[in-house]
């Protein structure tokens, strides 16, 4: 079995060189509320990653979905 978390670090690293050493937030809420946007807006709906065909994981799951549909059960 792999233990590797390579996917974890690198989506912490983006976190952290894209999102934080760029903000600073009056409280932790603040600092939560933000994150979540980064993550669920920039980074899952609009920035390009390399192992999507430079596709956005929103936008490649979509993809994959559409392409690999379930066939129907037999009746």
């Amino acid at each position: 079995m792999c233990w590797d978390n390579a996917v974890a670090d690198s989506a912490f690293s983006s976190l952290k060189n894209e999102f934080y050493h760029h903000h600073n937030f009056a409280t932790r809420q603040d600092a939560r509320r933000a994150t979540m946007r980064y993550i669920e807006v920039f980074y899952n709906r609009w920035r390009p990653h390399t192992n999507n065909d430079e596709l956005p994981p929103a936008t490649a799951m979509a993809h994959f979905k559409t392409n690999n549909q379930p066939l129907p059960a037999a009746a």
